[in-house]
């Protein structure tokens, strides 16, 4: 029999330094998953300095004051730990997962990185031929290269449709002076979070961020970026050498704030989560048509996309559009059914629960709340908002999200498709 559950201890604490420290105090658990949140991405770029949040992002791993590149590669891997970061648009983290007795050590190379970073000049060049061979990878791949597509055009020369990793221009251009210049202006305690997740004493976390992230300047907190963000609808056809066509049907969408999003967040169950889902079953399963059948309701701050990808043969596009547009039609025009309903429900309380008990997941979902929304949700509260959703509240959001005007496509393919308008309503 499992030893009886002890529901997680969440807190929140403001340290002297101005960064805001979430913890989660999980005593089942003997690993510790710690997040440093730096509330800066790609959308905050300017047109010429594109990609600079990821270099940054790079760079920091190449020396600090205290330690070298190898130093920072190999110290927590030798305890057994994983050290690691992201850029994406809104946000960049550096995160580490660690036994618990080695949570001193992981605060320390996170504090490290995210403070005191020397950026040799000696690395720079180097760094820059390695984020140039990332992004030859990213347009060789049609599946990273679609999306891209797909950004740029719906939110044209906006800072959020720009890709993450930049372009071969401003990568190029950039130096030791741009990523000073990012980093003294961003790269402060009150312009980060801290987010802990496992067996912790969270008085001693709180003492070792005082100590570790201990900040001699007193920084402003940099003001959220207001800007509205314009959709615009597109069709796009892109020459690629492919032997796959791939395909992108998206749609204006929801932001993180929007009173709809558990309702959006049961309806992308729905049509494209997993194996179970509506559009994998009509498209792969009984149709035969494509191989990969995705739908990601994709949300930011202020704005957020729907996409419906797939990879398909050429000859079998105007057989999926039509399908396509029969599921959307009937689900905006029709409520889902009461089974179907309490299946997606059940999917996704299992998901939540199961992500629950992995301290990087759990980790995560604090950083990523404390950043977007300023507090702290449950995995019990988000289910019993799930739980809440009618099959009313599923078909309108639908309904506000499948608009025929705000409907865009994107193929990629060898060439061109022969249809002269790619879309699920003609």
């Amino acid at each position: 029999m499992p030893a009886q559950h002890r529901p997680a201890q969440y807190s929140k604490v403001r340290l002297k330094n101005g960064a805001t420290l979430v913890m989660e105090r999980n005593e089942s658990v003997r690993s510790v998953s710690v997040g440093v949140w730096v509330k800066v991405g790609s959308g905050a770029e300017t047109q010429s300095f594109n990609g600079v949040s990821h270099f940054l992002e790079h760079m920091v791993f190449k020396g600090t004051e205290k330690r070298s590149n190898l130093e920072i590669a190999t110290i927590l891997e030798s305890l057994g730990g994983d050290l690691n970061a992201f850029t994406d648009r809104e946000v960049t983290c550096y995160h580490a997962t660690v036994l618990s007795e080695h949570i001193d050590i992981a605060l320390d190379v996170l504090s490290d990185l995210t403070l005191k970073p020397t950026f040799p000049k000696q690395e720079i060049e180097s760094e820059k031929r390695v984020l140039l061979q990332e992004l030859s990878m990213i347009e060789e791949s049609p599946d990273d290269q679609i999306y891209d597509v797909f950004f740029r055009n719906v939110w044209k020369n906006q800072p959020l449709g720009q890709p993450v990793i930049g372009s071969k221009s401003t990568i190029t251009s950039f130096n030791r002076a741009t990523a000073l210049k990012v980093f003294k202006k961003y790269y402060h305690p009150s312009n980060m979070v801290i987010s802990v997740a496992g067996y912790i004493h969270p008085q001693q976390i709180i003492e070792k961020c005082e100590e570790l992230f201990a900040y001699r300047e007193t920084r402003s907190v940099i003001p959220k970026l207001n800007q509205k963000v314009l959709y615009h609808a597109i069709h796009k056809k892109t020459i690629m050498e492919t032997d796959q066509l791939h395909l992108i049907v998206g749609f204006d969408g929801l932001s993180m704030h929007d009173p709809d999003r558990y309702a959006a967040l049961v309806l992308n169950v729905y049509l494209g989560g997993g194996m179970s889902s509506r559009l994998f079953q009509e498209i792969r399963e009984k149709a035969g048509l494509a191989y990969n059948v995705d739908c990601d309701f994709i949300s930011f701050a202020q704005t957020g996309l729907c996409a419906i990808y797939l990879t398909l043969k050429p000859k079998s596009l105007g057989q999926c559009l039509k399908i396509l547009g029969k599921e959307i039609c009937e689900v905006s025009s029709v409520p889902i059914s009461l089974e179907a309903l309490n299946s997606i429900k059940n999917q996704i309380k299992g998901s939540i629960v199961l992500g629950s008990e992995h301290m990087e997941s759990r980790q995560e979902s604090l950083g990523r709340n404390e950043v977007f929304f300023g507090r702290h949700f449950t995995p019990e509260e988000i289910v019993h908002e799930i739980k809440n959703v009618t099959v009313e509240q599923v078909q309108a959001v639908a309904k506000r999200i499948f608009n025929p005007s705000k409907e865009s496509t994107v193929t990629l393919s060898r060439v061109k498709p022969k249809q002269k308008e790619v879309s699920i309503f003609s």
